[in-house]
């Protein structure tokens, strides 16, 4: 079979913010496993697949059936014993670096869960800076650019006081203050570091904001000071405390000299353009080496929910990505019907590939299972759903282009309006008007000269009234999160959908494959 040139997506990427796939320890280790030996023998590797498993791999710029220079991979989720990660995370390790860019999370999320195991009853203590000691290791040999360790503010709620023993947000701050020093005396420099930003309101995120912007600052930290800033809680969620944190930051100085800016956890197709257009005037106005980009899982969490990516909506009405409940039928075993959504990975598949448990089939446990599935059509899915997210949000930024270079309307005249009037309100056939309404304001807000003028901007009414109409989906209300499943997508036929967060690279779903392979 002839083997076709790998489907290079990041030339599509042009100066839009980063789209970074949130990388499932469950998808890498088939690229692992099938270099060392034959995991998935050779008979269940799909026929179409000339580049066998490794052609998975999208950041093997020559085998990759297509391939994307970007991705997150957290510690929290990774084999820390440094010489079993080389082994078993083969696809973060070998990889072109002077190309590809991994920004590692240090598994804050999984420590204050009780995930990754730490001692909290001796926070400073030798076995806390063991683990400390284990997460700067792998993230100073793994990633190109890396979070300090913070300690959400959710550690503190009463679901996780017991585990914790934090009480306060203040406790949250001052076990965070702790762990960026920490991690600061002891970086290698083989990495670069992005001070975490979290806050539940304006005055816990602004509270936080005073007590860790010492550890961007030089003039405190020399050239062990944080290279970037990651920004967590209602900082990457709220766009009016966005676009409030960021005009403080130019005035203080604390974005100068600051190459890279990530959101975590933002699956939504607008905000990646609005952050496209907040990096843009940040390379005009402060910084032109600034990369901003943000993550989301939902390729992978999708799957472990049993869903499939079938399109994408880029329409006035709503950019979207569109879900559906993924075929799973004993009696497509041995099938030769193409697979019906469209993608590099779906192309050379057929449904025989997906389905392949027969009625009456023993899975690896020795059991007939309810799923034709079996751990490695997982696999297979989420190869798919990657590639279409990626391309789902770099259409999106396409056509906030095309249509941005035709309407620029003044964010004065927005209005809140019905679905009736909202209609009536459009500019643009393929983009929504917000999308369009955004990047004249963002343009408007980094002309400004002073810090005063730029929060004049930002409490005029109509101002408040639009950047609040943009929250996003990760919007946090009395500690609740609303970044659910149904605020995300499209989706039909899904059993309570409602309750899934696609962003959620800890999904439970998604962590039982992890540790058991779907088998």
């Amino acid at each position: 079979m002839k083997s076709n040139p790998p489907v290079n997506l990041t030339q599509f990427q042009r100066d839009y913010a980063v789209y970074l796939p949130a990388i499932s320890s469950f998808y890498s280790t088939y690229v692992a496993k099938q270099r060392l030996s034959d995991f998935v023998p050779k008979d269940r590797i799909p026929k179409g697949f000339d580049r066998g498993i490794e052609g998975m791999n999208f950041l093997n710029e020559e085998q990759g059936y297509f391939t994307y220079n970007y991705g997150l991979y957290s510690a929290g989720h990774a084999q820390l014993d440094i010489e079993k990660s080389l082994v078993q995370e083969v696809m973060i390790h070998d990889r072109n670096h002077a190309k590809t860019m991994i920004l590692g999370d240090s598994g804050g999320y999984q420590i204050g869960k009780g995930i990754l195991k730490f001692d909290w009853q001796d926070f400073e203590g030798k076995a806390a800076n063991k683990t400390r000691d284990s997460i700067i290791a792998w993230l100073e040999l793994t990633a190109d650019w890396s979070m300090m360790l913070d300690v959400p503010i959710w550690a503190c709620d009463k679901n996780n006081q017991a585990r914790t023993g934090l009480t306060s947000p203040a406790d949250c701050l001052q076990k965070t203050r702790f762990n960026n020093e920490y991690f600061l005396k002891n970086r290698l420099d083989k990495t670069k570091w992005l001070n975490v930003l979290q806050g539940s309101d304006w005055h816990s995120a602004q509270s936080w904001y005073e007590g860790v912007k010492e550890y961007s600052d030089p003039a405190v930290w020399g050239d062990k000071a944080a290279e970037g800033w990651a920004m967590g809680g209602v900082n990457m969620s709220k766009m009016d405390i966005t676009l409030k944190r960021l005009m403080i930051m130019r005035e203080e100085g604390m974005l100068t000299g600051k190459n890279w800016i990530h959101f975590l956890g933002t699956a939504q197709l607008d905000w990646a353009c609005y952050l496209t257009s907040i990096q843009r005037q940040l390379r005009k106005h402060i910084n032109e080496e600034i990369t901003i980009s943000f993550d989301c899982a939902s390729p992978f969490v999708a799957t472990a929910h049993g869903l499939v990516y079938t399109n994408a909506i880029h329409t006035a009405k709503k950019f979207s990505v569109v879900m559906e409940k993924a075929p799973d039928n004993k009696a497509l075993a041995g099938s030769d019907i193409p697979f019906p959504f469209e993608s590099e990975i779906g192309r050379r598949l057929v449904m025989g590939d997906i389905c392949h448990y027969a009625p009456g089939m023993l899975n690896k446990i020795k059991k007939e299972g309810k799923t034709s599935w079996d751990s490695f059509a997982y696999s297979l899915y989420m190869a798919h759903n990657v590639q279409c997210h990626i391309e789902a949000v770099q259409r999106a930024n396409h056509y906030a282009d095309i249509e941005s270079a035709r309407f620029k309307p003044d964010w004065r005249s927005w209005k809140k309006l019905n679905s009736k009037e909202l209609a009536s309100d459009q500019f643009s056939e393929w983009v929504p008007r917000n999308v369009l309404y955004f990047d004249r304001f963002v343009e408007e807000l980094f002309n400004t000269k002073t810090l005063t003028e730029a929060m004049e901007m930002l409490e005029h009414t109509t101002a408040k009234a639009f950047l609040i109409s943009i929250a996003g989906a990760r919007n946090t209300t009395n500690g609740q999160n609303d970044n659910l499943f149904g605020g995300l997508f499209d989706v039909e036929e899904v059993t309570r959908a409602d309750e899934i967060d696609l962003s959620d690279a800890n999904d439970a779903a998604l962590q039982k494959l992890s540790d058991e392979l779907g088998e």
